[in-house]
C-alpha cells in the first residue's frame, strides 16, 4: 500500500447562501514510495451544490496524473452555489484512486471536507 499525502484546501471557508456565487478546492497530493503511481480522483458535492456553474452536476472525476517518489500534485475544482442553496453545513466528499504499474486499484482513501454556507448580512438602505 502506498504512502500518501493529502491535503484540502478551499479558497474560503464560508460560502453565501441564496445567491450565486463559487468556491475553489484545492488537492494537493504527495506520494512517498519509489514506484510510480497514476492518481485521480472523484468529486461528490451534496445538492444544491454544484459542479458546473448553469446545471446540476453533483459527481466528477478528475485526473491527477502520475505521481513520483517526493513529487507533488494539484488539481483544482470549482463548486457552485445558487439561489437555492440554504444556510447549513455541507459535506464535500473526495475518493482517491491509485494505481499501481499494472493497472490495478492500489489504495482506495475518501476524504472529506465541510462547508458553512451563512446568509450574507443584509445592508441597509441609506437614509
Amino acid at each position: 500500500m502506498p504512502e500518501i499525502t493529502v491535503q484540502m484546501v478551499s479558497s474560503a471557508e464560508k460560502i453565501r447562501a441564496f445567491t450565486y456565487n463559487e468556491i475553489e478546492l484545492n488537492l494537493k497530493i504527495a506520494i512517498a514510495e519509489q514506484d510510480p503511481y497514476w492518481v485521480e480522483a472523484v468529486y461528490e458535492v451534496p445538492a444544491p451544490l454544484s459542479l458546473a456553474p448553469d446545471k446540476s452536476l453533483p459527481t466528477g472525476k478528475g485526473l491527477i496524473g502520475i505521481l513520483q517518489k517526493d513529487s507533488a500534485k494539484e488539481k483544482r475544482v470549482k463548486i457552485f452555489a445558487g439561489s437555492e442553496v440554504y444556510p447549513s453545513t455541507y459535506k464535500v466528499k473526495v475518493t482517491l484512486y491509485v494505481y499501481d504499474k499494472d493497472g490495478a486499484i492500489a489504495e482506495r482513501k475518501e476524504y472529506s471536507k465541510e462547508l458553512e454556507c451563512i446568509e450574507a448580512p443584509k445592508i441597509a438602505p441609506a437614509p
